[in-house]
């Protein structure tokens, strides 16, 4: 820019000269040196703000890089950790109903045991997804329904709903990893279970249309009012109600890489989380 400045300056003092001699062409010198170094000046200016700029980038970088290893660290050992009193507490909540049978205080202690379950696999599932293998097998999608129905009946009483599954498949099978199957079925299932009304009944539908294999839970529960969003991370529409907000996170990175279509409808009368699935695909 200065010696753009420069160059115009001395383009007019040539054509000033030309006019006359008499006028002190010097003048018009001093005006382009004195621009050629406040442009220097306010060049090297720049320059310190953009490098002191690219300095407090770079060392913000650097926290948020270390403050998500720690965090990592920190939710990886908590997993680790909850695990063992996890298994202790299901394992003697089986054995004190064989010794002593059911009774009300124990589910309730058993309902909130299988939520805090829930819970840990899908933390354990998003901190060893990137590290482990999920082979698949052929599973036969209605029996697995049922024994996820049979872990969450006593969680379903507590909240006063029930289920009602309807199979309108012939012992359809689908080729999938059962983790991440798992994964898929508890997170609709808890979600169903938490915002279903009292007394309502929560369906579980499938059907086969073509080659997939369709998979729908519904139930008169609270209005979605924002579906598109519903499965973005740490997104809760209702924010009194406990809960994280990354289990649909997870559902959906699932659906994405395994190829599942998801369809959300939701009215004040009944909302379906819809899913589509790849039947006897190897």
């Amino acid at each position: 820019m200065a010696f753009v400045f420069i160059a115009i300056l001395g383009c007019i003092s040539f054509f000033k000269h030309l006019e006359t001699v008499d006028e002190n062409l010097t003048v018009y010198l001093l005006y382009g040196v004195f621009i050629f170094f406040f442009n220097l000046f306010y060049l090297k200016a720049i320059r310190l703000s953009r490098e002191d700029y690219e300095n407090k980038l770079k060392k913000e970088k650097e926290y948020s890089e270390r403050l998500l290893k720690s965090q990592k660290r920190f939710l990886r050992y908590t997993v680790h950790e909850t695990n063992t009193p996890l298994a202790v507490i299901m394992a003697n909540i089986e054995l004190y109903e064989l010794e002593q049978g059911r009774n009300a205080t124990l589910q309730n202690i058993e309902a909130a045991t299988k939520n805090i379950a829930s819970m840990y696999d899908d933390l354990s599932y998003l901190i060893q997804k990137e590290k482990l293998e999920y082979p698949k097998r052929m599973i036969e999608f209605g029996t697995f329904i049922q024994s996820r129905i049979d872990f969450f009946d006593i969680v379903a009483k507590q909240s006063d709903v029930g289920f009602k599954i309807v199979d309108k498949t012939d012992n359809a099978t689908i080729y999938f990893n059962e983790t991440r199957l798992q994964r898929i079925i508890d997170n609709n299932i808890t979600n169903a279970i938490k915002y279903t009304y009292v007394g309502e009944v929560i369906t579980l539908l499938l059907k086969c249309i073509k080659n997939k294999v369709i998979f729908e839970i519904s139930s008169h529960s609270t209005h979605i009012e924002d579906t598109e969003h519903i499965f973005d991370a740490y997104y809760r529409e209702d924010y009194e109600e406990d809960g994280l907000g990354l289990g649909l996170d997870l559902v959906q990175n699932i659906c994405q890489k395994e190829n599942v279509k998801i369809i959300v409808t939701s009215t004040d009368k009944c909302t379906t989380f819809s899913y589509a699935f790849i039947k006897d695909k190897k």
